[in-house]
């Protein structure tokens, strides 16, 4: 049976005291009431693809000498950015593909497609698709989720949370995610090296530790090494994110922690690393006039 992509279209009216960042060229008003009030309107319409395909590892039972089959299932779901007031959003768009995507296609349909064609054991077993995984059988079943959404929204930016679940035999299975932080006024994806000034390394990790020791409630870097945290193994995690006020730098299971601490996120206000900013960045988080 042939797998199914679902599309669903978000309209999303932000009728709030907010304007696009780009001037009068990208502000839609809905009505002369509010235009007298001072509310923009900054459209934004999103599809939520979504496509679910499952296999059967033909060979699996004897490869492990077993008689439980084997089957692998790949669930993919994203939030896609169609419109977003008068902003050409390609290089959004080509950057999402990339960061959810191993190999991309030249589309979310055809990327989507071909990965779920590789679904987790397809290195080892021949895959068969099937409709579904019976659900009254013992089984090992193999899977990877993908799903990418919206995380941050603002008039001036936006940021994206890709999220990769994979379970490929073990004791457990694997989160990880990325992010993509894309300014609206500049058409640009927000790296570490166009977000942060050249030197600032050490005042950034300084910063990270500081906020790590706040979040565990300890006083030290000894005490928060008894907490779990691979404190000599700490560094600036160049996957980070904009929220509010703050940078928040992510680590996966490992990165900084064992496996039990899972994904941790070091929330950094602006103030502490103002001088580490970039003029780009700087105005995302501080301009409130849009």
């Amino acid at each position: 049976m042939k797998a199914k992509l679902y599309k669903g279209t978000i309209a999303l009216a932000l009728a709030t005291t907010i304007a696009s960042c780009g001037g009068s060229n990208n502000k839609s008003v809905n009505s002369t009431s509010e235009a007298e009030n001072g509310i923009t309107n900054f459209e934004v319409i999103q599809s939520v693809k979504s496509l679910k395909r499952s296999y059967i590892c033909e060979g699996a039972p004897a490869h492990f000498n077993d008689s439980a089959e084997v089957y692998s299932t790949v669930r993919i779901a994203v939030e896609w950015p169609e419109k977003m007031s008068d902003y050409n959003l390609k290089t959004l768009q080509d950057s999402l593909l990339t960061a959810i995507f191993d190999k991309p296609g030249q589309t979310l349909e055809a990327s989507m497609i071909a990965s779920a064609a590789q679904p987790e054991g397809s290195d080892l077993f021949k895959m068969k698709e099937i409709d579904s995984i019976p659900s009254d059988e013992p089984a090992m079943v193999y899977s990877r989720d993908m799903i990418a959404s919206v995380i941050t929204f603002s008039p001036l930016f936006i940021s994206y949370q890709i999220m990769t679940a994979t379970y490929n035999g073990g004791a457990h299975g694997m989160t990880e995610s990325t992010y993509v932080n894309y300014d609206f006024s500049t058409g640009k994806v927000l790296t570490y090296d166009n977000a942060f000034t050249p030197e600032s390394e050490p005042k950034l990790l300084q910063a990270i530790k500081d906020n790590l020791m706040t979040r565990y409630n300890v006083s030290s870097m000894e005490e928060l090494n008894r907490r779990g945290i691979f404190t000599d193994q700490i560094y600036v995690s160049k996957n980070f994110y904009l929220q509010g006020y703050e940078v928040i730098f992510h680590y996966n299971p490992y990165d900084i922690a064992p496996y039990s601490e899972g994904s941790i996120n070091v929330r950094v206000p602006y103030f502490q690393i103002s001088d580490c900013l970039t003029p780009e960045i700087t105005r995302l988080l501080t301009d409130n006039d849009f």
